[in-house]
């Protein structure tokens, strides 16, 4: 005996209601799979509609067709930790942006994620920069008190 019976079960009282006389009522494996000839997704069965991929498609652009599909900027993260080694005032902004990009991409705000990618490469760079030019003046200054010390005769 196979479960769910299959068959004419009128008759026979083996404790199963035979549905197939209901309208809408499509006979289906164990696994969702129809009759043969039918698909398992999409057909409407018991007065439900059925949910095509096409009409998933349809309602959400950007799941459309194959190659179709946007990826959004990059969060640029790596930028936002070179903000933290090199200049950590403007590390807090830089991580707060770069971790904004995709949770506002996947809301649909695309400009504002690709503000919030921008935002987080900026400051990144602006971080270096100023590390660099720390360096610089660094190192002139150094210059600067070597060559003093050498006029002063010590």
């Amino acid at each position: 005996m196979t479960y769910p019976p299959q068959g004419d079960n009128s008759g026979q009282d083996n404790g199963y209601t035979d549905y197939s006389s209901q309208t809408g009522y499509k006979a289906q494996s164990a696994y969702g799979q129809g009759a043969p000839g039918q698909s398992g997704y999409g057909q409407s069965g018991f007065g439900q509609p059925g949910y095509a991929q096409a009409d998933y498609a349809a309602q959400n652009p950007s799941f459309g067709s194959a190659g179709a599909t946007q990826i959004g900027p990059p969060s640029n993260v790596g930028w936002a930790v070179a903000s933290i080694l090199f200049f950590w005032p403007l590390s807090f902004v830089a991580m707060t942006r770069a971790l904004q990009v995709y949770p506002l991409w996947a809301a649909g705000r695309h400009a504002e994620a690709e503000a919030a990618s921008a935002t987080a490469k900026k400051l990144g760079m602006i971080s270096l920069a100023l590390v660099v030019l720390l360096i610089v003046l660094y190192v002139v200054f150094i210059f600067v008190l070597v060559g003093a010390a050498a006029t002063a005769g010590y």
